[in-house]
């Protein structure tokens, strides 16, 4: 029994210093050949050069790689030890701040923010990856030919966004740096006249981009670019009453009445859409700018909109786009909500502009012709509806690739092929 105890002992022992060996090797020192960041930049010798730039991150400047490198393996490129937003969001904690604040800049709702700065070094500040102008050129292919039309804003003719704009977050639309009203009386009081009445004290707390143009436009006093033809003309008599100095300035029929004056109801798909029109004095406003706007069809930024109401949608949204890598949908990642809902034109569920298939086959035209059997005669087992497009793809919730609802190697067939 005694010999046996011996034994246990021994055992103990030897597994015992065994640990310990583990633990005295895991945790020894690792004698680089060179500190770092002198030994990174025996092979990223360019990188060293960046320490002659204008302008340097002050990690790199610190040599502190580390920090946002992982020295042997990772799963992002450039070897980074998360992605490139995380990253940078750790340090930055005022733009993260800014994220759940306000509306977000879609690059940096990403997290892609080397499309803008650089990482390491440069000569230009805040590290800029181009010239500004540039830089939102290149996401924003319009205001380019903006720039060059003969009326516009002179901080934008000269190419300084950010005198208007905050490129990463506002709280208020097109992320503005503070709500229109305000921030062009930095530049110019309001001189507005209609009929040679001026009505300065009418429209000086009003949106300045519901009649002019933030950029540039063709129009005299940058009207624009695109307006309703009787504002565009100076007809305000086919809307308004008549306009006298010191009274309010109103319109000529109430709500949508207003526009069928000169819009024939039976022009147009109309649907009297109580969801969307019960808060409106003139329904057709909630979509449609009554003055100018920069779209052809005169509809206003409807990601702004739409977003003040359906707070929930967005925020399922953002963490799709998180979560999801690949087959973005266009109008989804731009916010272009009026390409797939057309609210008061619409008879569909959720003001679709067609059912659950012509609405998508209208830019899939590929995927349509061999998809999955959709279609009145082909029955979804989970609702006892017909299966659509919709059924498998979720255009704010999807948690695959290919913005579908599961992962199509199995999950998703099993939904309903589970026996």
């Amino acid at each position: 029994m005694k010999s046996k105890k011996n034994i246990l002992l021994i055992i103990w022992s030897i597994l015992t210093l065994a640990g310990l060996i583990f633990h005295y090797d895991t945790n020894a020192a690792v004698k680089l050949k060179k500190p770092i960041p002198e030994l990174c930049y025996d092979c990223h010798k360019e990188l060293k050069e960046g320490l002659a730039d204008k302008f340097q991150h002050v990690l790199f400047k610190k040599g502190e790689c580390i920090t946002c490198h992982n020295s042997h393996v990772s799963s992002v490129p450039g070897l980074l030890d998360d992605t490139v937003g995380s990253i940078c969001l750790g340090c930055h904690e005022d733009l993260r701040k800014m994220i759940n604040a306000g509306r977000v800049h879609n690059v940096l709702r990403k997290g892609d923010c080397t499309e803008c700065h650089e990482a390491h070094s440069g000569n230009r500040e805040h590290l800029l990856a181009d010239e500004e102008k540039e830089l939102c050129v290149k996401c924003h292919a319009g205001t380019k030919e903006q720039a060059g039309l003969t009326h516009g804003c002179l901080p934008f003719k000269k190419g300084e966004c950010s005198a208007c704009h905050d490129s990463h977050a506002s709280v208020n639309n097109n992320l503005l740096r503070s709500s229109p009203n305000t921030l062009c009386k930095e530049c110019h009081a309001p001189r507005c006249k209609a009929e040679g009445i001026s009505i300065s004290s009418v429209v000086e707390n009003m949106d300045c981009t519901s009649c002019h143009s933030g950029h540039g436009s063709k129009n005299s006093s940058a009207l624009g670019p695109f307006g309703h033809k009787a504002f565009m003309n100076k007809e305000c008599g086919t809307c308004h009453n008549p306009i006298t100095p010191g009274d309010a300035i109103s319109v000529r029929f109430k709500g949508e009445e207003l526009c069928f004056t000169c819009h024939k109801k039976e022009e147009y798909t109309y649907v009297k859409d109580v969801q969307h029109s019960k808060k409106q004095s003139n329904p057709c406003n909630l979509c449609h700018s009554y003055h100018s706007t920069d779209k052809q069809d005169l509809t206003v930024r409807e990601g702004d909109v739409c977003i003040a109401c359906h707070e929930k949608t967005e925020k399922r949204t953002l963490d799709m786009e998180r979560g999801l890598k690949t087959a973005e949908c266009t109008p989804i990642k731009d916010r272009k909500c009026f390409e797939c809902h057309i609210p008061g034109h619409s008879d569909q569920p959720l003001s679709f502009r067609g059912n659950g298939i012509e609405m998508c086959a209208r830019c899939h035209n590929s995927e349509h012709s061999s998809t999955h059997p959709v279609g009145n005669d082909i029955i979804d087992i989970r609702n006892g509806k017909p299966v659509t497009c919709i059924s498998c793809h979720s255009m704010h919730a999807a948690r695959s690739d290919f913005m579908l609802t599961h992962d199509r190697n199995r999950s998703l067939c099993i939904q309903c092929h589970d026996k």
